[in-house]
């Protein structure tokens, strides 16, 4: 029937995510944050990949070498280390770090490793400097509820993040090490998810369950999720680097159709009869036909070409939306060569090449009825390069969906990136002894599990919070801490809004106020119950803490008390305050308390409290009426 639905194809699908924590780096003693002033200097290396154990090469770093980078890695004195520079070996492992993937294996039923041993995981694309990356296996399986069904998890890694890229040319890549060390929770998931939905439902529940830890970094790039993804006949596909949560379905949708499409055209193209030799066409310089060309990429250029038998229509052929097989070629040879803007035979004439040109290229190139055609413009070497990965791409059309790794792009479709990782490159960390991971600290994270969210604002409100800023505080890393402050029976309002607010603001006026160690926010708070520190002044306090964090908050506070005005300074200032504005205080009368006292806080900069400004201009109101 014409109008019979299409039947859905079938999906496997598994996750897997990975979430910065924000515990320091994992194996060295430095700080992970992320910073943008000049670096205080920069250094140059090349890389080569190494044989394992087994004298085996992991085919995508060979792929990477091959490319002949050089890598510049920007430093900073203060906060970068040895063992970021790769010149020292690496320090134990964080054990605030392991707490918190240890808490997440728990909360998820998770069967634990006796011993954690620390590999290498070989990495050669310069966003390592040690050529690896170190990652620890912690926990096999266990569950995540998504509502309407549970996902079974495979296992969870804790790994140290890789630099971040700054600059890319032709020829180097510029790598900032303050993120390189940071650590990473690793979570992967049994390829249960069987729609789209599932799919955004899984990587939400993921991102609430670290959360809930209090440890997990936030911001964007600070949680990256991989999908990997095949189709009933398809193969599996890996889509690394989606950082918005909101467009998990739309790349599983999207992969969906290009697997789809992709055997589409295998099956058309398997009914043609390719013989062996097929794809081993010969590369012919086609210059001399575009000596008078309008077409900008060509003209003055050295332009070669290549026949590709019987694929006439099958270059424009749409697998994804705004992508077809010809955009698949041309991202491929980009990837494998470097070299950008090929032209194929489905999108001519166009870009100002004719009619004629066209029909020249094809007799040149001994193109039949049905080939298609693609060129380039480049060196003899680099094209003829180029256009063998060309044809390679097309032949992989014959089988369908070949297995690879992609990377997400920003609306929701995905691009060759590098061939799927083998085992090749996994081996031992030689500088690391193994981490017996002890029943004892089990049964200890286990008696202090993190409430759910829920558990957070049923118990912040019964606490005398708002629900405003208890929903802002139940997923906020200051939950855990916020908590203990509410045992102690210390302001919940107070200490919300200078934890979620005025910290904020601090840091956005690059306060590092990180370095202020929470004990010393405690004792900040327990003032402010003794009525020793103002609301009006906290931000102030704090950032004078941030300063000099080892100083005592109670000298610190006494300090900024002998500034206090006295009441008829207040007044004062209330009575010239009042004096300005006499239409607004004619109209509302005590009613411009609140209005007014904006300009009275500004002029005393927070020397003094509200209650005691309300009450001064309640005082200068009173002479005017």
């Amino acid at each position: 029937m014409a109008n019979e639905m299409k039947p859905v194809p079938k999906l496997k699908c598994g996750l897997e995510v990975h979430q910065q924590l924000d515990t320091g780096k994992l194996f060295s003693r430095t700080p992970g944050e992320l910073r943008e002033e000049k670096p205080d200097f920069v250094i140059k290396r090349r890389l080569r990949p190494v044989a394992s154990e087994l004298g085996e090469f992991d085919a995508a770093a060979l792929e990477q070498y091959r490319k002949g980078l050089e890598y510049w890695y920007e430093c900073y004195k203060d906060s970068i280390s040895l063992v970021e520079t790769d010149d020292e070996p690496p320090q134990p492992m964080n054990e605030r770090a392991l707490d918190t993937i240890l808490t997440v294996g728990v909360l998820c039923n998770s069967t634990f490793v006796d011993k954690a041993f620390v590999m290498r995981k070989t990495v050669i694309d310069g966003s390592n400097t040690s050529g690896f990356q170190r990652t620890a296996l912690i926990c096999l399986g266990g569950e995540l509820d998504i509502g309407n069904k549970k996902i079974r998890l495979q296992a969870m890694a804790l790994e140290e993040d890789a630099a971040r890229p700054m600059e890319k040319t032709d020829f180097h890549i510029v790598y900032r090490l303050d993120r390189l060390g940071i650590p990473l929770i690793e979570l992967s998931t049994e390829p249960d998810i069987e729609t789209p939905e599932e799919a955004k439902a899984a990587a939400l529940a993921i991102g609430t369950l670290f959360r809930r830890t209090c440890n997990a970094k936030r911001g964007l790039g600070t949680i990256r999720q991989d999908l990997n993804i095949s189709i009933e006949g398809g193969n599996r596909i890996e889509i690394k680097g989606m950082q918005d949560l909101e467009l998990i379905d739309e790349f599983v949708r999207r992969e969906m159709q290009r697997q789809e499409k992709l055997l589409e055209v295998r099956d058309e193209l398997q009914k043609k009869r390719f013989e062996e030799n097929d794809f081993r066409q010969p590369v012919i310089e086609v210059t001399g036909i575009f000596g008078k060309t309008e077409c900008k990429f060509l003209a003055g250029k050295t332009v070669f070409g290549v026949r590709v038998p019987k694929f006439k229509g099958f270059f424009g052929r749409e697998i994804q939306p705004n992508r077809r097989v010809g955009t698949e070629v041309a991202n491929y040879v980009k990837t494998k060569t470097g070299l950008k803007g090929i032209l194929h035979s489905d999108e001519l004439p166009g870009y100002g090449v004719s009619d004629s040109e066209v029909s020249q290229v094809r007799h040149a190139l001994s193109c039949q009825e049905y080939d298609g055609f693609v060129m380039v413009s480049s060196e003899k070497t680099k094209a003829q390069t180029a256009l063998a990965e060309a044809l390679n791409r097309c032949q992989q059309c014959l089988s369908g969906v070949p297995p690879e790794t992609r990377q997400a792009l920003e609306d929701g479709n995905t691009e060759y990136l590098r061939p799927l990782p083998g085992a090749a490159r996994m081996y031992p960390e030689t500088d690391l002894a193994p981490i017996d991971v002890l029943p004892e600290k089990l049964s200890n994270l286990r008696s202090r599990l993190p409430l759910s969210p829920d558990a957070r604002v049923g118990l912040y409100v019964e606490k005398g919070l708002s629900r405003q800023l208890a929903e802002k505080m139940k997923l906020d890393n200051w939950a855990c801490f916020f908590e203990s402050l509410i045992e102690k029976d210390l302001n919940p309002t107070f200490c919300a809004t200078v934890l979620l607010e005025t910290w904020v603001e601090l840091k956005r006026e690059n306060v590092y106020v990180e370095r202020i160690p929470n004990g010393k926010l405690v004792a900040f708070f327990e003032l402010e119950k003794k009525g020793r520190v103002l609301r009006d002044n906290a931000k102030e306090l704090l950032k004078a803490l941030a300063s000099n964090p080892s100083q005592s908050v109670l000298s610190l506070v006494e300090s900024h008390r002998k500034d206090e005005l006295s009441d008829e300074d207040i007044l004062s200032v209330c009575d010239d305050v009042v004096s300005r504005n006499m239409v607004l205080v004619s109209s509302k009368k005590f009613g411009a308390i609140g209005p007014l006292m904006g300009d009275v806080m500004k002029q005393l900069r927070g020397r003094v409290s509200g209650e005691r400004v309300s009450a001064a201009l309640k005082k200068a109101i009173e002479k005017r009426l």
